[in-house]
C-alpha cells in the first residue's frame, strides 16, 4: 500500500467526511426552532427560563442557537450536553459576556480568574493555564477536541498557538469525560470551542467586527468574523485578528524584594541601578495576527467541513536582569508561525443503536525562531503534528456509551548552535470508552482509556546524545456519580487512576532554556507517572443564587518534575528532571447571590476562594504552587448597561521548595462597564475595563520568571464591537 503524508490524509479525510455526511443528511430538515432560539439568546441561569436541552447532542443544541449564545452553565464538550450542576466532576465554562470581558491574548491569563486556575505568566505573550497547580501535559489544551499541535508544553516561554479572542467559549473538563481526550491530565482538559468550522446555517450573513485598545502595553487590536450561507447545504466562515503592543507597563518594581536587595548591595553601579527599576517590563513588545476560513455542509442531522488557518506571533521574552556583570543575559525574541488544517464531521442518526457518529482531524506545520536582539538566530523549532479521532455514540435516552479511537503523530526538531533537544518523533495510539447513565436523581459516569506512546530520537551531532527508542502503554480509569439530595442541591463524587507517559521534553532536554531561565537536564530513564485521585463536589442552585464547593486529593506514586539542583551554569540555575512520590490536595468554593432589583437593574454579588497544597515525599513542597486566593465582586445588569467591580486578594506564598524564592501577596481591583448605546442597534456594544486599577505590584508564584517579570500594572482597556 502506498503511504500517505499527513497533509494527504487530512485532505482525503475532509473530502470523504463532507461527501459522506452531506449525502447522509441531504434530505434532513434544517429549520431551526425560533422559539427555542429566542429563549437561548436571552438566557437566564435559572432552569425555569431554559428549554430542556440537557442530554441533547451538540448538533441538536446548535440547531437552536450558536455556541457563543449558550449560557455558561451548559457544557457542550463530551458525550452529551450537560448542565454543570449535573456533572460528576468539577469544571468551568467561560462564555458570553464574561469571556468578552476576560479575554486576553493568552489562554493562561484569559482563564486566570476561574476557580482553581492560575497561569505561567511569562510576559504578556506566553502563558499557559496552571490547573490546581498542574502544568504542561497534566493540563492538556485543545481546539475543538484536538491538540494545539504547537510546542508550548516544551517550555513556558513558548506561546500557545491559540487566540482566545476568537473563541466562542472555553470549557474545562475533569473526571470521566476528560478521558475522551487525555490519559494523564490531572488538572483537567481545557477545550476552546471555535466557530471556524460552521455547525449551523445562519438565516443570512452574520458578521462581527471589533476594535480594542489597552493602556498597559499601548495595545491595539482589530478583529472581524463573517458567517454566510452559500445556498443549499453550504456555509462559509471567515475570521481575522491583529494585535500589537509595546513593552508592558508594570506596577511597582521590576525585581522582586530578594533580587532588589542583592542588586542594591552590588559594587557595580549598573547593577545597583536595577534595584530601582520600575515601569515597562524590558523586551516584552509583541505583534500577533491570525486569519482563518472554513466551509461546511450543514444539514438537519449534523455537519461536515474543514478549515484552514494561519497564526503568527512575534514577541519578546522578558529580560532576566543579570545581577552578575560577568554573566550578562541577552535579550531574545521569538518569531512564530503555524499553518493549520482542521476537519470535523458529526452526524446524528435517526434510528438504530448508533445515535451519533463524529470525527475530527488536524494537521499543523509549526515553526518558530529564537533570535538574539542584534544578533543571530539562536535556535529554530520545527514541529509537524497530526491528530485524528473518531467517536461512535450508542444509546438514545437514559444510557449512552461513547467508543472511540485517536491517533497523534509529532515530528519535532530543534536546530541551532545549542539545540535543546535531539530530532525526535512521537506516535500515540489511543482507545477509549465512556458510559453515562441518567436515572433521574442519580447520574453515573465511567470511562477507561488506553494509550500507546512510542518515542524515537536520533543522535544529534552537537548534543552527542545516545539514540532513544522507548514505548509506553498507559491506562486511565475514572468513575463518578451525581445525586440530587433535594431538587436544588446535588452531590458529585468521582475517583480516578491515571497513568502518564513521560514526554520527550522530560526525557531528552539538554541545555539552556530561555523559558525556565536555566539549564535543563532530561532523564531518558524516567518511568511512567502514576496517580490516583478523588474529588467531591457540592452544588446548589435556585432563585436564591448558586454555590459550589469542591475538594480534591491526588496521590502520585511516581511524580515527574524538574528539581532545582542548586548548581549554576553561566549564571543560570540547573534543573534536572527527576521522579518522587507526591501528594496534592485543595479546595475551591464559589457562590453568587442576587441582592436587589431596582428600576430594572439587577444587582448581584459573587465570591470565589481556591487553595492548593502539594508535597513531595519527605515533606518538601512541590515547586511553583499558587497560594490561597480570594476574589469577590458585585455586578449590576440592565437592558443596555452592565457593570462590575471586583477585588482579588492573592496571599503570600512562603511554602517553597529548595532554591525557590517566596512570593509576596497582592491585591488587585478591577472594574468593567459594558454599554449598548443605541436601542435600534442592539449589537453595538462599547466596553470599558480597568484591570489592576491601583497599579499593584503583582507576581504569579507559578511563573518561572516571577522574580524578574511582574504582571501588568494599571491597564485601561477600551473596545467597540458591532454585529449585524
Amino acid at each position: 500500500m502506498t503511504s500517505l503524508s499527513p497533509i494527504q490524509l487530512a485532505t482525503l479525510s475532509a473530502a470523504l467526511a463532507i461527501a459522506g455526511a452531506a449525502g447522509a443528511g441531504a434530505d434532513a430538515q434544517t429549520t431551526a426552532d425560533p422559539t427555542a432560539s429566542s429563549a437561548l439568546a436571552q438566557h437566564s441561569p435559572s432552569p425555569p427560563d431554559m428549554p430542556a436541552i440537557e442530554g441533547m447532542t451538540p448538533t441538536e443544541v446548535t440547531r437552536m442557537a450558536p455556541m457563543a449564545a449558550l449560557p455558561p452553565d451548559i457544557v457542550v464538550t463530551g458525550a452529551r450536553v450537560r448542565r454543570q450542576t449535573s456533572l460528576v466532576a468539577s469544571g468551568a465554562v467561560l462564555s458570553g459576556e464574561e469571556l468578552a470581558a476576560r479575554a486576553r491574548s493568552t489562554i493562561g491569563e484569559t482563564l486566570a480568574h476561574q476557580p482553581g486556575i492560575s497561569s505561567t505568566a511569562f510576559g504578556p505573550s506566553a502563558s499557559r493555564p496552571v490547573l490546581r497547580g498542574f502544568q504542561g501535559e497534566r493540563g492538556r489544551l485543545l481546539i475543538d477536541g484536538v491538540g494545539t499541535l504547537d510546542v508550548s508544553n516544551t517550555s513556558p516561554d513558548h506561546a500557545v498557538a491559540l487566540n482566545p479572542l476568537v473563541a466562542d467559549r472555553i470549557e474545562l473538563l475533569r473526571g470521566p469525560a476528560a478521558l475522551l481526550y487525555a490519559s494523564g491530565s490531572n488538572g483537567g482538559v481545557v477545550n476552546t470551542v471555535s466557530g471556524r468550522i460552521p455547525r449551523r446555517a445562519p438565516a443570512g450573513i452574520e458578521a462581527t467586527t471589533q476594535l480594542g485598545y489597552g493602556s498597559a502595553a499601548t495595545e491595539a487590536s482589530f478583529g472581524a468574523r463573517v458567517d454566510a450561507p452559500l445556498g443549499g447545504l453550504w456555509v462559509a466562515h471567515f475570521d481575522s485578528q491583529y494585535l500589537r503592543g509595546d513593552s508592558v507597563e508594570t506596577g511597582g518594581f521590576i525585581l522582586a524584594p530578594i533580587e532588589r536587595a542583592v542588586a542594591a548591595a552590588a559594587p557595580d553601579p549598573a547593577i545597583a541601578r536595577l534595584a530601582r527599576l520600575r515601569g515597562p517590563l524590558p523586551n516584552t513588545g509583541f505583534q500577533t495576527w491570525e486569519v482563518g476560513g472554513g466551509l461546511s455542509a450543514v444539514f438537519g442531522g449534523g455537519h461536515a467541513g474543514f478549515s484552514l488557518s494561519n497564526y503568527g506571533n512575534q514577541y519578546g521574552l522578558p529580560t532576566r536582569l543579570s545581577l552578575d556583570p560577568a554573566t550578562p543575559q541577552p535579550d531574545t525574541y521569538i518569531a512564530l508561525n503555524q499553518l493549520r488544517i482542521d476537519g470535523r464531521f458529526e452526524v446524528d442518526l435517526p434510528a438504530g443503536p448508533l445515535s451519533t457518529l463524529r470525527g475530527r482531524f488536524a494537521w499543523a506545520d509549526y515553526r518558530h525562531f529564537e533570535i538574539v536582539r542584534g544578533g543571530p538566530i539562536s535556535a529554530a523549532f520545527r514541529n509537524l503534528g497530526y491528530e485524528s479521532r473518531v467517536e461512535a455514540v450508542f444509546g438514545r435516552h437514559a444510557w449512552r456509551a461513547t467508543l472511540g479511537a485517536s491517533y497523534a503523530d509529532r515530528d519535532f526538531k530543534v536546530l541551532g548552535a545549542a539545540p535543546l533537544l535531539p530530532p525526535n518523533r512521537t506516535r500515540q495510539y489511543a482507545l477509549f470508552a465512556l458510559h453515562d447513565l441518567d436515572l433521574g436523581r442519580l447520574k453515573l459516569e465511567g470511562a477507561v482509556r488506553f494509550d500507546q506512546s512510542d518515542v524515537r530520537a536520533v543522535v544529534d551531532p552537537i548534543l552527542r546524545n545516545p539514540p532513544l527508542g522507548r514505548g509506553f502503554g498507559v491506562w486511565a480509569i475514572s468513575g463518578g456519580a451525581n445525586y440530587a439530595l433535594v431538587p436544588q442541591w446535588k452531590l458529585a463524587l468521582n475517583a480516578s487512576y491515571l497513568e502518564r507517559a513521560p514526554v520527550v521534553e522530560e526525557l531528552l532536554t539538554q541545555g539552556i532554556d530561555p523559558g525556565t531561565q536555566g539549564q535543563l537536564i532530561g532523564n531518558p530513564a524516567l518511568p511512567i507517572e502514576r496517580s490516583w485521585g478523588i474529588e467531591a463536589v457540592l452544588r446548589g442552585q435556585g432563585r436564591w443564587g448558586s454555590a459550589t464547593i469542591a475538594a480534591h486529593y491526588t496521590d502520585f506514586s511516581s511524580y515527574i518534575f524538574p528539581a532545582e539542583t542548586g548548581a549554576l551554569v553561566q549564571g543560570l540555575p540547573v534543573f534536572a528532571f527527576t521522579v518522587a512520590p507526591a501528594r496534592y490536595w485543595g479546595i475551591e468554593a464559589q457562590g453568587r447571590v442576587p441582592i436587589a432589583r431596582w428600576h430594572g437593574v439587577a444587582i448581584a454579588g459573587d465570591a470565589l476562594v481556591d487553595y492548593t497544597e502539594a508535597t513531595l515525599a519527605g515533606g518538601a513542597p512541590v515547586p511553583r504552587i499558587p497560594p490561597l486566593r480570594l476574589l469577590a465582586g458585585m455586578s449590576a445588569t440592565a437592558s443596555r448597561l452592565d457593570g462590575r467591580a471586583e477585588i482579588e486578594w492573592t496571599t503570600p506564598q512562603s511554602r517553597v521548595a529548595a532554591f525557590e524564592t517566596p512570593t509576596r501577596g497582592f491585591v488587585m481591583v478591577n472594574l468593567s462597564l459594558a454599554w449598548k448605546p443605541l436601542p435600534r442597534l442592539s449589537r453595538l456594544q462599547l466596553r470599558l475595563v480597568a484591570n489592576n486599577l491601583f497599579d499593584a505590584e503583582a507576581r504569579r508564584h507559578a511563573s518561572f520568571l516571577k522574580d524578574f517579570a511582574p504582571l501588568a500594572g494599571r491597564d485601561v482597556r477600551l473596545s467597540a464591537r458591532l454585529g449585524f
